[in-house]
């Protein structure tokens, strides 16, 4: 990614985007071509940090070996690395110091960025807000916080996450990440941020009358925290307004002490949420929405398009009255329901009326996400839970198979002229996974052939 509109400077390797206020910070130092890479850094940790003088020492030396490249790479191309340098930099100082030992030196996160742009498709979004997993998971929080090493990635690495609904925050130009140890992927925190959803907000807080605003908000404009310790381990979920973007940060960690309060662990987690609340109100403005392609194709506004109460029972054998609607996940509002909500998904479930909550049927779709289920497919087929469906079903441009999403369903991933449609079936209902792949099949054929022109 290159700083600005211009373009990478020869022989920089991967520079990066700096945020804007420190972009203009830069504009304003006076750097004379004939002095050295030291005495620039140097001047800008003067003029930018109130450390003490060895703290500016050592991370000028740390940087200069961290970044030893020609003036115009280290200076311009790696701004970015030295800022999230300094960041680390800075907590490992403050972590030394609230726990009056000495500290190892902060692991250096080797994980690509979320989002390079260099590499992102042109019909693909991208971050809105210019940050990536890096910027907002400082790994010596994570793993302070956890106890262990992690490694950071999109959060769609997840099989819980190949969704449509998991790509909607995405695909409006938010950021999604995941933060995860190395014990049997147990301890984990991951964070979702999506941009100008001050609207779905509002619903949020009106479903949930705990949420703090203004003075009262532990973080942000407004926020809602909940933080518990079940002894073997313990969780902390956040949702927070800050300006018009809205947070979700999500933490478990194991071996946590069965004495330590509820109070104690919304503190342990304090900073990690403090540090993603105030790189996200540092960001840039968010940039223009990513747009479909023209060609992209018209869903049904009906859910009995995809199948009809009477397919529905031929295919499940039963005689119950079946409702159909196109449901949300019942009384609750999240941060993935927000992105739903302004993405235009659509979200069908069929329902047999003796069988209460089941959901023997259930399909969704986002409106041109054939990116996200290429990223999908290609995340899933990697850890071998999806498998390409070698004979395309009629009017379908491409498909994958696997029981991998919700327990006891097997899903039929489908692109349909640029839209991301799923089909998911409960499989103790239909039979063995290749009776619930011809079934997914058939319906969505049938489907298809429904479609608005």
């Amino acid at each position: 990614m290159t700083v600005g509109t211009g373009s990478a400077v020869s022989g920089c390797a991967g520079p990066e985007q700096p945020p804007n206020v420190i972009a203009r910070h830069v504009a304003t130092i006076a750097v004379p071509t004939n002095v050295s890479h030291e005495i620039i850094v140097t001047t800008y940790l003067l003029r930018r940090f109130d450390a003490d003088v060895g703290v500016k020492v050592h991370a000028v030396a740390v940087l200069w070996a961290w970044w030893r490249q020609p003036l115009a790479c280290s200076w311009v191309g790696n701004l970015g690395k030295i800022m999230r340098g300094l960041k680390i930099l800075a907590i490992v100082a403050m972590s030394t110091v609230l726990a009056g030992c000495a500290s190892g030196p902060a692991a250096v996160e080797t994980t690509a960025p979320l989002v390079e742009a260099s590499a992102v498709p042109v019909s693909e979004p991208t971050s809105r807000l210019g940050l990536a997993c890096d910027d907002l998971l400082t790994s010596i929080l994570v793993e302070n916080l956890l106890d262990t090493t992690t490694v950071t990635t999109d959060l769609m690495v997840k099989p819980q996450s190949a969704t449509p609904l998991a790509y909607a925050v995405s695909q409006l130009g938010g950021v999604s990440c995941l933060a995860s140890g190395d014990v049997a992927d147990q301890s984990f925190v991951s964070v979702v941020v999506l941009p100008e959803a001050t609207t779905q907000w509002a619903t949020y807080a009106a479903k949930n009358a705990d949420v703090g605003s203004g003075a009262v908000s532990a973080y942000g404009d407004a926020s809602q925290v909940a933080c518990f310790n079940f002894g073997e381990f313990f969780t902390c979920s956040a949702n927070i307004l800050a300006g018009e973007n809205w947070i979700d940060v999500y933490a478990r960690g194991l071996n946590a002490d069965p004495g330590v309060s509820n109070e104690a662990i919304a503190e342990q987690v304090a900073p990690l949420i403090t540090d993603i609340v105030n790189t996200v109100t540092g960001a840039a403005a968010p940039g223009p929405r990513w747009v479909a392609p023209g060609s992209t194709g018209m869903l049904p506004t009906d859910c009995s398009v995809y199948s009809t109460e009477g397919e529905f029972q031929v295919a499940f054998s039963t005689a119950e009255k079946v409702l159909i609607s196109g449901d949300s996940d019942g009384e609750g509002w999240g941060i993935d329901d927000a992105g739903w909500a302004i993405a235009g998904g659509d979200r069908c479930v069929w329902s047999p009326e003796g069988t209460g909550q089941t959901w023997p049927l259930y399909i969704s779709a986002l409106p041109g996400g054939e990116w996200a289920f290429d990223h999908s497919a290609d995340l899933m087929s990697a850890n071998d839970a999806t498998q390409v469906v070698a004979q395309t079903p009629a009017g379908v441009d491409r498909a994958t198979f696997g029981c991998h999403i919700y327990s006891g369903f097997c899903t039929l991933d489908t692109v349909i002229e640029g839209n991301w449609v799923q089909f998911s079936a409960e499989q103790d209902l239909v039979g063995t996974e290749d009776d619930v792949r011809a079934l997914l099949i058939e319906t969505a054929e049938r489907a298809v052939a429904r479609f608005p022109a």
